[in-house]
C-alpha cells in the first residue's frame, strides 16, 4: 500500500470512527466508498454495501436503481411501483491490500459474483444480507421484460500493485466476462481493474478535486450582480460538454450531477426528442439553438482566451440534456454546440437558489425539493448550534459535507435517515422505516412532519438516538446484528424515557420530553443502561413471537407491539419501589442480560438502585445458558453483598436467594 493511499485510507478512518476495526476491514470499508461514489446519488453507508461474513470473493455488492442504492426487497418493490423507467447497475467489488494482481483471487472473485445469480439449489450458502440481495435481484429480473433496458454490470477489482494490459491476466478476465455477457442478461459487462493509480483517482473523484478545460466560443461576462463571483454565457462543443461528464475511463461521473434535483428520466418524450437532434446532422448544428442549454456551478473560474478552466463544478440544470449528448456521444460532430452558464457562486444561499429556480421549471418528485423548505433551513441551523461534544449535521443538499475533512462522517444526518428516525423515534413506526421508501413517507406523514410551526428538537433528539445506537454498533458495544433492528431500538429507548404517547410537533409536552431525553442520551452511561435494557425487550418481543418469520421481524408491525407492551410492563415493574439497606434481601427486578451476569435494578425509592449478579452467584449449581434462566422485567430476590454502593460499576453486588 502506498504512502499516498495509506493517507487516504487514515483520513477515511477518521471520518467514520473505525479505528479499532482491523486495517483489512477499513480498506474494505474505504474502497467500497470510492467504488459506490460514482454511481450513488445520495450519502451511503459503505456498511451497507459490505458484504459481511461468511461471503467468499465478494467484499462488496451494490444494487442501484437509477442511481439509488437498493439493500432490500421492499425497497426495490417500492421503488419500482413509483417510477416506470429504471436503470439498473450491479456494481460488484473486491478488495485487496497486496502489491500485485493474482490471477486465483481474480478468479474467486468472479466465481463469487456467478454465486449470487446462481440458483438457490446450485449456490452455496450465504449470510442473510446477501440473500436479502438476491431477493432484490431476482425481483429485478422479474420486472426486466417491462423496462427499456437491460441492468448494467460493473465488477472492481481493487489491489494496491499496478495493472499492466500485457500481462497474462488479461485472458483469464476476458474469458470470465465473456461468461456474463454471453447470458444476454446485460446491455454492458465492464471489468475495472482498480489499481493504485485508479484508487488514488476514485478517492479525488470521491472529494471532487476535479478540474477540467473547456473552449467557450464567443463567451460574454455577465454583469455584477450579489452572490455570483464570477459567470460567463457562451457557446460550447457538445463533445467538450462529454469530456466534463466523464472520467479518465471514459465512465460518467454520476455525482456531478448530485445538486439537480432530477435524476436522468430515460428516454421519455422529450429526451428522444433531444436524441433525435444528435442523430439528425442538420438538426445537430442548431443544437444551440434548439436546446435551452446548461447550467454549470463551479467552486473557481480560470478563463483564459476562448479557455475556461472549471474546478470542482456541478451540473445543477441541464442534466438531460447532458446525459443524452453522453449516451450518444459517438453521434457527435464538431459543428454541434450548446448554450452554457458556468457561474461561480459566492455562498451557499445563491447556488440553493440557482439549484431551486432552474429545476423548478419542470415538474419533480416532491421529496427532492423538501429540504429546500424554510423549516429545513431553521433544522439546519439547529443542528449547527448543538453543543460540539453532541453535534451532528443536517446535511440538507446531497453531499454537502464530503469535502469537509473535519466532520465525523458517521454524525452527518440525511433526509431520508431524519424522516426515518423521527418516525421510529415519535410516530411509533420502527417497522415502517425498514419497509418503505422514504419519499413515500414523507408523503403519508405530510401533515405530521416538518410543519414551519415544528420544533426542532424532536428532530434532532431522533437522529441523535439513532447515532448513538449507530456508534454502539460500530464499536462494539453490542453485536452488529442489531444494525438491521436499530429503529425498535431507539424506539424502545424513548417509550423507556417518556412512554409511547403521540405529543403534537410543536407541542410543551414535545418539548419536555425532548428536554428529558436529551438528558438521558447525552449521558454515556445513562444511555448504556437504556440501550441494554431495549436490546433485551426487544429479544423478548422477538422470542414470544415463534410465528413471525425471521425475514419479516423488522418489518413486522407485530413486533412493534409486542416490544410496546413489554416495555410498558417493565416500566410498571419498574415503578413499584421500596426503601433498602445493606443486607438486606431485596426484590430486584432484571433490566439486561449479559453473558456473565445479568444487571438488575432493585425496588426501592432510594437513588441507588442498581445492581449486578455475577453467574457464579446465581445459583449453587452449574449454570448452562444464562440466557435460559431469566427474562426480561423478571422480579427476583436477592441480597446485596458489598460494603460500598460506590465499589462496583453497576451500582450493588449482589446473590440471588438460593
Amino acid at each position: 500500500m502506498n504512502q499516498i493511499i495509506k493517507a487516504a485510507l487514515e483520513t477515511h478512518t477518521s471520518e467514520y470512527s473505525i479505528e479499532d476495526w482491523e486495517e483489512k476491514i477499513r480498506f474494505e470499508h474505504f474502497i467500497n466508498r470510492c467504488v459506490v461514489n460514482k454511481y450513488s446519488l445520495e450519502r451511503f453507508d459503505p456498511v451497507d454495501i459490505m458484504t459481511g461474513d461468511g461471503e467468499i470473493g465478494l467484499d462488496g455488492i451494490a444494487i442501484l436503481l437509477n442511481g439509488h442504492i437498493v439493500t432490500t426487497l421492499s425497497e426495490t418493490k417500492d421503488y419500482y411501483d413509483k417510477n416506470s423507467n429504471i436503470e439498473v447497475t450491479f456494481v460488484f467489488i473486491q478488495a485487496k491490500r497486496s502489491d500485485s494482481f493474482v490471477g486465483g483471487e481474480i478468479s474467486t472473485f468472479f466465481r463469487g459474483i456467478k454465486h449470487f445469480f446462481e440458483p438457490e439449489e446450485e449456490r452455496p450458502a450465504t449470510n442473510d444480507k446477501i440473500e436479502e440481495l438476491i431477493r432484490a435481484k431476482d425481483y429485478i429480473f422479474t420486472e426486466a421484460v417491462n423496462q427499456g433496458t437491460k441492468p448494467i454490470f460493473e465488477a472492481y477489482y481493487a489491489c494496491c500493485g499496478t495493472w499492466n494490459t500485457d500481462n497474462n491476466l488479461t485472458n483469464c478476465v476476458q474469458t470470465e466476462c465473456k461468461y456474463f455477457e454471453n447470458t444476454a442478461d446485460y446491455q454492458k459487462v465492464t471489468f475495472v481493474p482498480a489499481d493504485s493509480d485508479k484508487i488514488i483517482t476514485l478517492y479525488k473523484e470521491l472529494r471532487r478535486k476535479i478540474s477540467k478545460t473547456i473552449m467557450m466560443q464567443k463567451k460574454m461576462p455577465f454583469y455584477s450582480m450579489n452572490g455570483i463571483v464570477e459567470a460567463y454565457f457562451g457557446l460550447v462543443s457538445c463533445k467538450d460538454i462529454v469530456q466534463l461528464l466523464q472520467d479518465d475511463n471514459g465512465n460518467l461521473f454520476s455525482n456531478i450531477f448530485e445538486d439537480n434535483v432530477r435524476d436522468f428520466q430515460g428516454y421519455n418524450a422529450v429526451n428522444n426528442e433531444i436524441k433525435a437532434t444528435v442523430f439528425n446532422k442538420d438538426a445537430q448544428e442548431r443544437f444551440a439553438v434548439l436546446n435551452n442549454g446548461i447550467t454549470i456551478i463551479t467552486k473557481e473560474i480560470k478563463p483564459s482566451g476562448d479557455n475556461i478552466t472549471i474546478f470542482d463544478y456541478q451540473i445543477v440544470n441541464g442534466c438531460q440534456t447532458s446525459r443524452v449528448l453522453f449516451d450518444n456521444r459517438t453521434n457527435l460532430t464538431d459543428n454541434s454546440y450548446v448554450l452554457v452558464r458556468v457561474v461561480q457562486v459566492a455562498d451557499d444561499a445563491t447556488l440553493e437558489d440557482i439549484v431551486y429556480t432552474t429545476n423548478r421549471q419542470t415538474e419533480v418528485k416532491s421529496e427532492a425539493f423538501a429540504s429546500s423548505k424554510k423549516f429545513h433551513k431553521k433544522l439546519e441551523e439547529y443542528y449547527k448550534s448543538v453543543d460540539i461534544d453532541t453535534r451532528l449535521y443536517y446535511e440538507r443538499r446531497s453531499k454537502q459535507y464530503d469535502k469537509s475533512e473535519g466532520i465525523n462522517k458517521n454524525k452527518v444526518i440525511t433526509l431520508a435517515t431524519q424522516i426515518f428516525s423521527y418516525i421510529s423515534f415519535f410516530l411509533n413506526e420502527p417497522q415502517s422505516a425498514n419497509s418503505r421508501y422514504y419519499g413515500e413517507i414523507l408523503n403519508t406523514y405530510k401533515d405530521k412532519m416538518f410543519s414551519e410551526e415544528s420544533l426542532c428538537e424532536p428532530y434532532y433528539i431522533s437522529a441523535f438516538a439513532l447515532y448513538l445506537v449507530d456508534d454502539a454498533i460500530r464499536r462494539g458495544i453490542i453485536d452488529k446484528r442489531w444494525k438491521d433492528y436499530k429503529y425498535h431500538l431507539i424506539y424502545a429507548i424513548r417509550v423507556l424515557c417518556v412512554g409511547n404517547k403521540i405529543f403534537r410537533s410543536n407541542s410543551r409536552e414535545m418539548k419536555r420530553s425532548c428536554e428529558t431525553l436529551y438528558l438521558k442520551l447525552a449521558d454515556r452511561s445513562e444511555f448504556k443502561q437504556l440501550l441494554k435494557t431495549a436490546c433485551s425487550c426487544f429479544d423478548e418481543a422477538v422470542k414470544q413471537l415463534p410465528q413471525v418469520d425471521k425475514s419479516l421481524i423488522k418489518r413486522s408491525k407485530v413486533v412493534t407491539d409486542r416490544l410496546t407492551e413489554i416495555v410498558s410492563n417493565y416500566l410498571t415493574d419498574k415503578s413499584n419501589m421500596m426503601f433498602l439497606e445493606r443486607g438486606n434481601i431485596v426484590p430486584c427486578i432484571v433490566t439486561a442480560i449479559n453473558d456473565y451476569s445479568i444487571t438488575v435494578e432493585l425496588r426501592t425509592d432510594d437513588e441507588r438502585n442498581r445492581g449486578s449478579i455475577h453467574i457464579s452467584r446465581i445459583a449453587k449449581r452449574w449454570i448452562e445458558d444464562i440466557y435460559s434462566e431469566f427474562k426480561i422485567g423478571e422480579t427476583i430476590q436477592a441480597k446485596i453483598l458489598n460494603d460500598n454502593y460506590f465499589e462496583t460499576s453497576y451500582g450493588w453486588k449482589l446473590t440471588t436467594i438460593f
